[in-house]
């Protein structure tokens, strides 16, 4: 391992970990923020549907770096709270990721067939309850290809924090290189750091979707 990455090993494994903790709080919040805003308008909540709609709308025609000026600078000066970047980041990030997460899931709600719903409410289960037992099993298995592939588009997307002071893993990486300018080993060793994080979970996502997938 060349002596600049040595020397700097701590430091960049702590930008590593803080890489890993706010992809992983991203994914859950944005998970839950995608599954929330699909079903309502899965469902067509009146109004809600409308407001949910234009949101992700807004989120997905955003450049995701205007997301994160917007909840570090904006959001706070308009409702006069203080923040951090982590967290600040951390809800950018949920706020983008659940955007296109929520159309991912609702494209999957969408592509159960409609034969199984009728056949649902013909038992005497009302629409939630069809929801939850008939429509939601067989919209997961459709979606795990997609929502891994937004999963390991947030790991990467995590590297636009180091902009508002994020010491991930590229804030790290920067702040070593601004030091001691080894340009090509230092992008080139966080190059691969977030390939192995990425490959690693495309795996785990190759293995659930041949886990659940439906064998025809």
């Amino acid at each position: 391992m060349p002596e600049v990455i040595v020397q700097n090993l701590p430091f960049l494994l702590q930008g590593l970990w803080t890489t890993i903790d706010l992809s992983l709080w991203s994914t859950l919040g944005g998970t839950a923020l995608g599954i929330l805003l699909a079903t309502i308008r899965f469902v067509r909540v009146p109004v809600l549907g409308t407001l949910c709609m234009l949101f992700i709308e807004f989120i997905r025609g955003t450049p995701l770096l205007v997301v994160l000026l917007i909840t570090y600078f904006a959001l706070p000066a308009l409702f006069g709270y203080k923040t951090t970047a982590y967290s600040a980041a951390l809800l950018g990030f949920v706020l983008f990721i659940g955007a296109y997460l929520a159309e991912d899931f609702r494209a999957g709600l969408r592509s159960v067939r409609p034969s199984l719903i009728q056949a649902g409410l013909a038992t005497g289960l009302n629409r939630w309850q069809v929801l939850r037992f008939i429509i939601a099993p067989q919209a997961v298995r459709s979606v795990i290809p997609p929502v891994f592939n937004q999963y390991i588009r947030l790991i990467k997307f995590t590297s636009v924090a180091s902009i508002i002071g994020v010491t991930d893993l590229t804030g790290a990486a920067l702040l070593v290189n601004a030091r001691q300018f080894y340009p090509i080993t230092i992008l080139t060793t966080i190059a691969l750091t977030y390939f192995v994080l990425c490959y690693v979970l495309s795996l785990i996502g190759r293995a659930l979707y041949a886990h659940y997938a439906v064998k025809m």
